[in-house]
């Protein structure tokens, strides 16, 4: 019996102007955690949608379960007994939650009708997502969909799991319960490949570490023999310190920027805010306690009542449009559904919030775009073989690293980043915090809003934290730390909790009118109405 659930065997794969993979070998062992790390463009996911059967590998051969592909299809593979995760989520948004779930499974190992809402609570809870099962996936949050993403892999009881950032959504509580359950597949035999950025959790939960670099192998490593360091060289070619910029000194009097007066709204209220040139400001909290939609009023995505002033003057904001016409630009946090135009090139991407800027007489000054998208590149680190590719090709973290270029470009008074390094690697997220302090000291301000609690603790001058839609408590100077905000955020659950079932008899009435059923119900009823009018007025119908 074969000790490897999952084998790749010099796997080559180029595109136009890229090397992707370049002899590459990569194994598995049954109940194992083999975590596969390095850079952006570095070939990770490339080399697990060859895996997956997604990515036509151009040589090399893959085995799952000791049987080689014959055909490379995503089909193929998960019959082999192989389930992604993927980085950008790939629930269904028209069904249920309970549909993506089920309609995952072999038919032959579907729950019957009457025992899914209990079989799909059961598979929900094991991850720690607290959804109802008749929820439809486009109205869940980000992190509750790549829950419900974990959850529809595990149901599969597949012999390899490959998990592709999983917990960049997750909250520590969360993340917390997805570690529980890989430790019960490790233990169970499930062969699983990790891609993170964050190393310590690579540390915690791994067994061997491959690095890749460029498209090729730069060694694997037992976890427990290497240092944070020895793997961050290996990524990035170079000796690398992974350190946030150095803070702002605190100054009275200093200039505000932003500011709310009893702002109110969707799952907030009544939240003042005051903002201050060169501030980096922080927004925590249990996801659904007030924190993201008080971020997306101030851009413009939601209404509001209430005053915002941006540096004195009262604004009235009710688009994107004219948040960014007040100086207030927004860095969408789910890339793929509302920032990024994947079709188009990359400087195209780059310029799109600065046309105006780059045009004369209504014609965009090509060489001035051109400038602007290849200074851009150089700062960000953005691996791309041109200006020219399409966005959709590059790997997800550059693609992030191009919306923020394009943000940046803007020149906000105010920028507004919605978990700004989400699917980052190591390298360029010390890049951005460097950009983003430099942007904050030259007379800008930040309001950053993020799930890793490191992140805002090490960035941010402040951090608010939010429950019930409220701000709850300010952390700074010698309180602002990882515990800390931890610790605040945790506390704020319950309070979520007592929200969330405050509002249940409108999520009801809300299903019964998104409902599968409610418009031919509707014909239905016209029908019948017009039936009945039809025999009143005549006796032979």
């Amino acid at each position: 019996m074969t000790t490897e659930v999952l084998r790749l065997d010099n796997i080559f794969k180029t595109y136009p102007g890229v090397t992707a993979l370049s002899d590459v070998s990569f194994a598995v062992r049954v109940g194992e955690v083999h975590a596969l790390v390095g850079e952006n463009g570095a070939g990770k996911s490339t080399l697990m949608g060859v895996a997956a059967g997604v990515v036509q590998p151009d040589s090399g051969h893959v085995e799952i379960a000791g049987h080689q592909l014959a055909k490379h299809s995503p089909a193929a593979a998960q019959m082999a007994g192989l389930a992604v995760v993927y980085q950008h989520s790939m629930v269904l948004d028209d069904l249920t939650v309970a549909e993506n779930l089920v309609f995952s499974l072999p038919e032959d190992r579907r729950p019957s009708y009457k025992e899914t809402n209990a079989w799909v609570r059961e598979h929900l809870a094991a991850v720690g997502a607290d959804v109802s099962p008749k929820s439809r996936a486009e109205d869940l949050s980000i992190a509750q969909r790549q829950l419900v993403e974990i959850a529809r892999a595990l149901a599969l009881q597949s012999k390899i799991l490959i998990l592709d950032e999983p917990t960049e959504s997750l909250t520590a509580n969360e993340s917390e319960k997805l570690f529980v359950q890989i430790e019960r597949l490790r233990a169970s035999g499930t062969g699983i490949v990790y891609i993170s950025h964050r190393f310590p959790e690579v540390q915690r939960i791994a067994d061997r570490i491959t690095v890749l670099r460029d498209g090729e192998v730069r060694g694997t490593f037992e976890a427990s023999q290497v240092t944070e360091n020895d793997i961050l060289q290996l990524i990035v070619g170079r000796a690398f310190e992974h350190v946030f910029p150095k803070k702002a000194t605190p100054s009275a009097g200093i200039d505000v920027l932003l500011e709310t007066r009893n702002l109110t709204g969707i799952r907030f209220s009544a939240t003042d805010l005051k903002v201050g040139k060169g501030e980096i400001v922080g927004l925590a909290g249990v996801e659904g306690n007030g924190q993201r939609e008080f971020l997306r009023a101030l851009a413009g995505l939601y209404s509001y009542q209430g005053e915002i002033l941006v540096s004195g003057e009262q604004v009235d904001i009710h688009s994107p449009s004219e948040a960014a016409r007040h100086g207030l630009v927004h860095l969408p946090g789910d890339r793929h559904v509302e920032g990024a135009f994947l079709p188009l090139t990359v400087r195209e991407n780059i310029s799109a919030l600065v046309l105006k800027q780059l045009s004369r007489v209504g014609v965009v000054r090509r060489n001035a775009e051109v400038a602007l998208a290849q200074q851009s590149i150089e700062d960000l680190r953005v691996r791309t073989p041109n200006i020219e590719t399409p966005l959709a090709s590059l790997s997800g973290g550059n693609q992030q690293k191009v919306l923020f270029a394009r943000s940046l470009a803007a020149n906000p008074i105010v920028l507004i980043a919605d978990e700004p390094t989400r699917g980052v690697d190591v390298g360029a997220r010390s890049e951005i915090y460097r950009l983003l302090r430099t942007y904050a000291d030259e007379g800008h301000a930040v309001i950053v809003l993020s799930t890793d609690a490191i992140e805002l603790a090490g960035l941010c001058d402040r951090v608010l934290v939010f429950s019930r839609g409220k701000i709850v408590r300010q952390l700074m100077g010698d309180n602002l730390s990882e515990r800390e905000i931890t610790g605040a955020a945790i506390a704020a659950d319950e309070a979520r909790e007592e929200r969330v079932s405050s509002r249940s008899r409108y999520t009801n009435f809300g299903r019964l009118l998104r409902g599968d059923y409610f418009p031919s119900s509707i014909l239905a009823a016209l029908i019948l109405i017009l039936a009945l009018w039809t025999a009143h007025k005549n006796s032979f119908f």
